[in-house]
């Protein structure tokens, strides 16, 4: 018994710690954003007065042309830690042999957070720098980003808005010139958890990342794919294979045993099959905003689809702080879109390609919820 104590108590100290650590960390992005806020209100001070040379970029407290009826002070703010997930494919996660929670996961239908929830940045440190699930460490990536995540809504419209500080610029060693994505700095994209999917409300986006995705430990490669032209024609692939769901495939190999590739890219089930899905709901609807301001709409589910969906965007970096704003309809009717309605809790994602990333160089949440009016969601969208 006093074994157990002294344990526990140590645990306890260590929590705490880990606490104040976390809170102190969102207490510097808060104050980051503040002075970023207050930088660009100077500036377009000095607009206003004839003593600027240059535009302002937006403010980083405003939500320029996507949002401008939206009070983004009046909006609770999210403070959500994204981390670099390295090759932790959805195979991975419910493999007993590599992932200790496999079974909780599968069996007991734990969340990704029922475990982890607490140990995002030591998960995060651990694989940026480099061992099992990432073979290809980037010198100087940083581990874990945090972000502070706000959403709103009006009758028509969901608003979304995320502000993280920058970071400076970590050459990629095996990539020519250094960067990745070299005419993105950042990309942004929040993804919904529709129906009908393995898992889809405990691990979100998770569903999505397989074994053989491009930069993945069973990535096909060029050869290969050319070689299946049927699915390579119907997955427009050509070099790489992009995120998929497994409800789309007719066998997803999950334990590799034997020497089998984990994943199921080319087992593609029929395109009716794949139409019928759609239809049900069974995708993760996919909102992209790239550092321009450009975006895209579109979904997961046999592959990367860009869909007719509307949505606006905005991205700025000011006084070190990046800041995105995104909108799209509630419910667009659009195919791919979840439908976005009061009184349901929704699994979202979120992924940051900071610094020229691309592919699953980025940064990821695990499964959060998000709800309109419902200040029991991690994410409470707020009607304005």
């Amino acid at each position: 018994m006093a074994s157990l104590a002294r344990v526990e108590a140590r645990e306890a100290s260590e929590a705490e710690a880990a606490k104040a650590d976390q809170k102190a960390r969102q207490e510097a992005v808060q104050a980051q954003i503040a002075a970023a806020v207050d930088a660009a209100v100077a500036e377009e001070r000095a607009k206003a007065d004839g003593n600027a040379v240059e535009a302002a970029p937006t403010s980083p407290g405003g939500g320029g042309n996507v949002a401008p009826d939206i009070d983004w002070n009046a909006v609770p703010v999210t403070d959500l830690t994204l981390f670099y997930p390295g090759q932790a494919s959805f195979e991975w996660v419910q493999n007993g042999k590599t992932h200790g929670g496999a079974r909780p996961l599968t069996k007991g239908g734990d969340a990704c957070t029922t475990c982890h929830a607490k140990e995002v940045t030591a998960i995060g440190t651990k694989i940026v720098a480099g061992g099992e699930i990432e073979p290809t460490p980037i010198p100087g990536k940083r581990g874990t980003i945090d972000a502070a995540i706000q959403a709103a809504h009006d009758d028509e419209n969901l608003y979304v808005r995320l502000q993280w500080p920058d970071t400076g610029h970590n050459p990629v060693p095996f990539v020519d010139g250094g960067k990745m994505d070299p005419d993105n700095q950042v990309k942004v994209a929040m993804m919904i958890t529709g129906t009908g999917i393995e898992m889809g409300e405990t691990t979100g986006c998770w569903a999505s990342c397989h074994a053989d995705n491009t930069y993945m430990p069973f990535d096909p490669g060029a050869e290969a794919i050319a070689a299946n032209a049927d699915v390579a024609g119907r997955l427009e692939a050509k070099d790489t294979i992009t995120k998929y769901l497994t409800e789309s495939r007719t066998k997803v190999e999950i334990k590799g045993r034997r020497g089998k590739a984990q994943g199921g890219w080319d087992k593609l089930k029929p395109v009716e099959e794949i139409d019928q899905l759609l239809a049900d709901g069974t995708f993760l609807d996919l909102l992209r905003v790239y550092a321009d301001g450009s975006s895209s709409n579109g979904y997961l589910l046999d592959r990367r689809v860009a869909n007719d969906g509307e949505m606006a965007a905005e991205a700025s970096l000011s006084s070190g702080v990046w800041t995105v704003v995104f909108s799209r309809p509630l419910k667009s009717g659009a195919p791919g879109d979840v439908p976005l309605e009061p009184g349901k809790v929704y699994t979202v994602g979120f992924a940051i390609h900071d610094d020229y990333a691309a592919a699953r160089f980025h940064h990821v949440t695990f499964d959060t919820s998000l709800a309109l009016d419902d200040e029991a969601a991690q994410i409470n969208v707020s009607k304005q």
